[in-house]
């Protein structure tokens, strides 16, 4: 496959001389849009342009639901590859769309997040509770479908793919055959569609997959490793730019952020689910106190369940050990669904698993 570039405009003073950052990713405009947000700091870290790399992934492809394709990874095996075998030296990625299993020699880091909340986008300025009986809802998500389900059981949830704007033409458009469909927040934020949202969903009714809202920036583990002692490029007194493109990358990774999606995807871990299972997890930050609820849903909205845990951060340790209170608070509220029956509940370990 080969990648198509498409320059983003630098910002400031760029030596001549500066080899661009090719920069990973999926070609939609929720992808770009994405990418270039990261592309721009980029470059204002280090003063080097960063060339925008088209790279086609399984997901974009094929057609079909989601979970038929594989489930988890679909978007992110072929920018992985194009990573490894240096065809990009970064590669965005929506965070909910990774693996939670690590990628050997590959590292990422989380820049602050978007609201991690789902979006109802409906007709007439439509609600959850307003929306008519038997209304047709549209979302590609099992998580969204079942959690709907719960708060709506009389409401038809159609399974539906496609990019931002095909979807929300599904219920906002001329030849509309839905009520309404369900869109992560961040990503209408991003593409500047917020006005097509008639409800942001309150997590307590419908809680976000893990890691939504959130982006990584990946990169090879070697050359961050490799890059982490070298001089800066061409430093630039107003904008202090200049570093290299390790300590870049360092300098994107929100803290607060990091901590609330390591305590997400560690839940996602421990019940060995992927985007076909109904889980939502939402973990915040605020002082000292990393809060987690995580849910566990049928998927035909009959039943579902939800746990929460809290864990005290120290401000005197280090990141890994802040890292590591995250994981273990995602392992116990995971161990305590499990011991509440949620495989019961949810197509669990049964899970399609990440393909090679």
């Amino acid at each position: 496959m080969t990648p198509t570039p498409l320059s983003v405009s630098t910002s400031g003073s760029t030596p001549a001389d500066a080899a661009p950052i090719r920069l990973g990713t999926r070609a939609s405009a929720l992808a770009t849009t994405q990418s270039g947000l990261v592309a721009r700091r980029l470059e204002e870290l280090t003063g080097r342009p960063v060339e925008l790399v088209h790279i086609k992934t399984e997901g974009d492809v094929k057609t079909g639901s989601l979970a038929s394709l594989g489930g988890t990874g679909v978007f992110v095996t072929a920018l992985r590859e194009a990573l490894l075998d240096g065809r990009c030296d970064v590669a965005v990625h929506s965070l909910k769309d990774l693996p939670t299993t690590p990628a050997e020699g590959l590292t990422f880091v989380t820049p602050e997040r978007e609201d991690p909340r789902d979006a109802l986008c409906a007709r007439d300025g439509l609600t959850l509770a307003t929306l008519p009986h038997a209304g047709r809802v549209g979302t590609g998500s099992p998580r969204r479908a079942a959690q709907i389900r719960a708060a709506r059981p009389d409401l038809d949830v159609v399974d539906i793919r496609g990019n931002v704007g095909t979807r929300l033409n599904r219920a906002l458009g001329p030849d509309a055959d839905l009520d309404a469909v369900v869109l992560a927040y961040a990503g209408l934020s991003r593409l500047g569609r917020t006005e097509v949202i008639s409800e942001v969903l309150d997590v307590d009714v419908v809680s976000p997959a893990p890691g939504q809202g959130a982006l990584a920036v990946e990169v090879r583990t070697a050359d961050i490793v490799s890059d982490a002692g070298a001089p800066p490029v061409a430093p630039d007194p107003s904008t202090g730019s200049g570093h290299g493109l390790a300590e870049a990358i360092h300098l994107l990774d929100h803290r607060p952020t990091r901590l609330a999606v390591i305590a997400e995807r560690s839940v996602l871990a421990r019940l060995e689910a992927g985007c076909a299972a109904p889980v939502g997890a939402y973990a915040t930050v605020s002082g000292t106190v990393l809060e987690l609820r995580s849910v566990v849903a049928a998927v035909d909205g009959s039943e579902q369940m939800s746990r929460r845990g809290e864990a005290l951060l120290s401000q005197d340790v280090a990141p890994e050990v802040l890292d590591a209170a995250a994981r273990t608070l995602g392992i116990a509220v995971a161990e305590n669904l499990l011991a509440d029956g949620a495989e019961r509940l949810a197509p669990l370990s049964a899970t399609v698993p990440e393909k090679a």
